[in-house]
């Protein structure tokens, strides 16, 4: 009887997990509801990739509230050999598990991408309940890399206390979507008192890391760490704390970052 229970439970999970893949292979597929257009507003790009943004909403469909740093499997895409890829997979730095917060109206998301042939990935957000707020190509140029996507001025900006999903995928390709290597996240916006915003921003950059922590404010945290380690790579606490903070949450703390090098 203990055997069948165990059994049944088994069998639950699986069905529950390829649901969740299905909708995700969803997301990646789906074509654009609209006609693309260029544009030009402010870039804060962080790494070589640089987004090609695009005014076409993402996918209007998401997976379940319950991924979160949810990845379709461990490696780049099938025509790369195991001799062309890292060891490390395509991951999503954002908390391995709940949503990471931000203050940030229009925020900054990183990926790593490990070395892959492909030449273009997609970057999507949307709300929990479909409807697409951003989606932009990025060319692949420099891989094993970490990837800074930005969302541009013209994008509408997140509400307060609403949670979000974004998907980043490589495309493998281009005439197969179904063969896109993707991850999922979660990201919410939130708010503090007025006082403590205060704080927190006249605060000098590496201590202000330590109050985002104290707050749960995960990608700003996060996004201030990337540029002291992309703009001091050598500084031997700046990358301690970059180790720390990633293992917090449980990310992979071997990743290696490329664009924290000037080229």
């Amino acid at each position: 009887m203990v055997y069948i229970k165990s059994l049944l439970r088994s069998i639950a999970i699986g069905v529950a997990l390829a649901s969740e893949l299905a909708i995700a292979l969803s997301i990646i597929t789906m074509a654009p509801g609209t006609a693309t257009t260029q544009h030009e507003g402010k870039q804060r790009v962080a790494s070589h990739q640089t987004p090609n943004q695009t005014a076409s909403p993402p996918p209007r469909r998401n997976p379940g509230s319950s991924v979160a740093g949810g990845r379709r499997n461990s490696n780049a895409c099938p025509q790369d050999g195991i001799s062309e890829t890292t060891s490390l997979p395509l991951i999503p730095l954002s908390p391995m598990t709940g949503t990471g917060l931000t203050l940030e109206a229009r925020p900054t998301f990183l990926v790593y991408v490990p070395r892959t042939s492909a030449e273009t990935a997609e970057f999507s957000l949307s709300t929990r309940d479909g409807r697409g707020i951003y989606r932009t190509t990025i060319p692949l140029t420099h891989t094993p890399d970490i990837v800074s996507i930005p969302m541009p001025d013209q994008t509408e900006p997140l509400e307060v206390g609403r949670p979000y999903m974004w998907v980043f995928a490589i495309i493998c390709n281009p005439n197969r979507r179904m063969a896109d290597q993707f991850v999922i996240s979660n990201i919410e916006r939130t708010a503090l008192d007025p006082v403590r915003l205060r704080q927190i921003e006249q605060t000098p950059i590496r201590q202000r890391i330590a109050l985002y922590q104290e707050d749960g404010i995960w990608y700003d945290a996060l996004n201030l760490l990337f540029e002291l380690k992309r703009n001091q790579p050598n500084d031997p606490e700046i990358d301690a704390a970059w180790r720390e903070f990633l293992n917090s949450e449980g990310v992979d703390t071997m990743i290696e970052i490329n664009s924290a090098r000037s080229r």
